[in-house]
Parts: structure tokens; C-alpha cells; sequence
């Protein structure tokens, strides 16, 4: 493998490791036994972790050099957002991107049937949005 792949691939992986991990009250209530419970996750696992969801939001933030508040709705009156609020479009294409990697990911890098071909994270959003909010502009097409 060439070291250009080797390096795309180690920075795809960095990128989402780091992307693990994200939260805010809106979005999360702790039950008497210290677990999380999220509010409208649709794509994202249900038991993931508030550390993990908070890193993955700043991945998702840096990728496409976004605030949260591209993706998520401000509560009116306030500068609070409403994280589990689904009124923004780019939230829904948010979630259309990360099916699509995941996917892309289980397809073509699933290593010896790995038992979560999933968690194999090589296609990432940043190895096209580089920085940007529109992966075209990124792009020399």
C-alpha cells in the first residue's frame, strides 16, 4: 500500500475517533442508574456514550468547518440550541451522509466479516468535505 493510502486511511481514523463524542442537556437525561438516555437519534446508536457523541460532533464540526448551530435549531429567544429538534434540513442531510459512509464503510472495508463492519471507519466525512459544508467546493471535479 502506497503511504499516501496508508496516511488517508490513519487520518480518516483519526478523524473519527475523535468524531466519538458529544452532548448537551436538550439531548440527554440521566436516570437514577447513571444511564443515558438520548433524545431522537436516528442514525447514531442509542447507548453511545456522552463523551463519544460529544467527539463525534466536533469531528462532524471540523470536517465540514461548521458550529453546531449549521445543523441544529436555536431555542427561539435564546442562545440555547435545541439539539434534538429536527426543524433544520441540514440536520436530515447530516444524517443521509452518515448513512452513506457507514454503508460505504460495511460494503468495501469489511475485513475478514468483521463482526461490526460498522465500526471499520475509512471513508469519513472529512476525506471529501475537507473543511467545507459542500464537498463540491473541496473538490477539484
Amino acid at each position: 500500500m502506497k503511504i499516501k493510502n496508508v496516511l488517508s486511511i490513519l487520518c480518516c481514523l483519526g478523524v473519527l475517533v475523535t468524531l466519538f463524542a458529544f452532548s448537551s442537556s436538550t439531548l440527554v437525561t440521566e436516570s437514577k442508574a447513571g444511564d443515558t438516555e438520548w433524545k431522537n437519534l436516528k442514525v447514531l446508536p442509542k447507548n453511545i456514550s456522552n463523551d463519544s457523541l460529544k467527539g463525534l460532533m466536533r469531528g462532524y464540526n471540523d470536517a465540514l468547518g461548521v458550529k453546531c448551530g449549521y445543523c441544529h435549531t436555536t431555542v427561539e429567544g435564546t442562545d440555547k440550541l435545541d439539539f434534538a429538534a429536527d426543524t433544520k434540513k441540514e440536520k436530515e442531510y447530516a444524517r443521509g451522509m452518515i448513512t452513506m459512509t457507514q454503508k460505504i464503510n460495511a460494503e468495501n472495508f469489511n475485513w475478514q466479516n468483521h463482526p461490526k463492519p460498522e465500526t471499520i471507519d475509512v471513508v469519513s466525512c472529512a476525506m471529501c468535505h475537507r473543511g467545507h459544508t459542500s464537498p463540491t467546493k473541496s473538490l477539484k471535479l
